[in-house]
């Protein structure tokens, strides 16, 4: 009884985590020539034009501990690319904000409007922008991990890389406005 109760509280992120990417899987037209993203070699090069986003933050740019302005910049870049951003209620229950992908194209990330500190804020900006950078290096067909290497306790590795690297805004930043502009 006990193991079930440990497992409990993750079984509703997982399962919208599993549920998200077979709705993505199933959206996406069928393509003989497509190659898997498991299958793919780590040494393969990034996309021309854009960042390597599977390079591990160098711990040389400002935190949001450091400067929690950070968060608004963030926010900025994501309007450049064309993520919307709205106020509401995230689609997992007791959390701050989610970020929806959306098969093809940058998704939404939904903030809830509560009071808190501004070093928490960006940081949960962060967070859901570090979700970005891995629908991005899925190349908006899914939500890899990044492979930034991360000792944080959790069991889904997109969210393990997330809480692990959501300090370290100063990175997510560099990344996003290396990013090309899709539209």
């Amino acid at each position: 009884m006990s193991f079930r109760r440990t497992l409990l509280p993750f079984a509703f992120p997982l399962s919208v985590l599993v549920i998200g990417s077979l709705r993505m899987a199933a959206t996406r037209a069928p393509d003989s020539q497509q190659v898997s993203l498991a299958a793919r070699s780590k040494t393969e090069q990034p996309q021309a034009g854009r960042p390597d986003y599977s390079q591990p933050p160098p711990g040389t740019l400002p935190s949001c501990d450091q400067d929690p302005s950070l968060g608004n910049r963030l926010l900025a870049q994501g309007r450049r690319l064309g993520i919307t951003v709205v106020s509401g209620q995230p689609e997992l229950p007791g959390k701050d904000a989610t970020y929806r992908a959306t098969p093809g194209r940058l998704g939404t990330i939904t903030f809830k409007q509560r009071p808190m500190a501004d070093e928490v804020r960006c940081k949960l900006i962060s967070h859901e922008f570090i979700h970005v950078l891995q629908h991005l290096h899925g190349e908006l067909k899914g939500v890899p991990p990044l492979g930034w290497p991360t000792t944080h306790a959790d069991p889904v590795v997109q969210e393990a890389e997330a809480n692990g690297y959501q300090n370290r805004a100063g990175y997510v930043l560099q990344l996003l406005e290396g990013t090309p502009s899709p539209r």
